[in-house]
């Protein structure tokens, strides 16, 4: 699909603001509603950019990253799992720094969906500080996010299987990132499914979310109902839809991707290149 010029220096200044090689399905599916999009961006781009957002990302990171290691959670070892799969001793380290990407990212994507949330929600009073600017991974490095069309039969069905679990129409970056090894992706989503159904991994995803809307205390939002005059009933109730969906999957997301994380030797530390 072609890019408009103004939807590309969107997404641009998004993944320079969060520091991400890749743009986010919720920024991707506010495209349906661009007035809003516009509107929403315009508002919480510049707190993504601030110190305190960036305080509190580190904070709810490794909160997230201590309830992983307390409640000792693994993954089958991904090592073994894909040299099995005649990955080579390079490429696992690899695949484990493109994970540690997502374990460092999503937990701004938990916190940057309930700023959405308080943007339909009259918004809140706040005060932010200029942050540094640290964009060198947005700017050396892009990750292909296959997009859920490319998938073929035996992928299809495990993301079938992926949305029935969960309860949602979308299917998440840290999964389709991986849709390219079907094998691999099955291996994952298995232990992955296994850890959802925890009763102490559910309480954790409940202390994650709950996190996060301490953290977003004393950060600005504007009413974006108020900014946004242009858009119907229904579009507010799509997008709704869309941003709730996102902050019910994403404190699980983190969790998981922490725990993916801990799976890789050394901690998936690697750094992709």
């Amino acid at each position: 699909m072609e890019v408009s010029v103004d939807l590309r220096r969107i997404y641009g200044d998004v993944r320079a603001s969060f520091d991400i090689p890749w743009v986010p399905s919720v920024i991707k599916l506010s495209v349906a509603v661009p007035a809003y999009l516009q509107t929403m961006w315009d508002d919480l781009g510049p707190v993504v950019r601030s110190r305190e957002f960036q305080t509190a990302t580190r904070a709810l990171e490794e909160f997230t990253r201590s309830l992983a290691v307390s409640d000792g959670w693994h993954f089958s070892s991904q090592d073994r799992l894909l040299a099995a799969q005649k990955f080579s001793v390079a490429d696992i380290e690899q695949l484990g720094g493109m994970i540690s990407i997502f374990a460092r990212s999503i937990p701004k994507l938990v916190l940057f969906s309930r700023l959405m949330q308080r943007g339909y929600s009259g918004g809140q009073k706040g005060k932010i500080s200029q942050g540094k600017q640290a964009s060198a991974l947005a700017r050396m490095i892009t990750l292909n996010v296959p997009n859920e069309k490319e998938a073929g039969l035996r992928t299809w069905l495990l993301y079938s299987d992926i949305k029935i679990t969960l309860n949602t129409k979308t299917v998440g970056s840290m999964f389709r990132i991986i849709s390219p090894y079907p094998g691999y992706l099955a291996a994952v989503w298995t232990d992955s499914k296994k850890l959802l159904k925890q009763p102490n991994f559910i309480r954790a995803k409940d202390e994650v979310a709950r996190r996060s809307l301490g953290l977003i205390d004393g950060l600005p939002v504007r009413d974006h109902r108020k900014l946004a005059k242009s858009l119907t009933p229904d579009q507010w109730r799509d997008v709704e839809e869309m941003v709730d969906n996102f902050a019910r999957l994403l404190p699980q997301f983190a969790l998981v991707s922490a725990v993916w994380q801990r799976s890789f030797p050394h901690g998936g530390t690697a750094i992709a290149a």
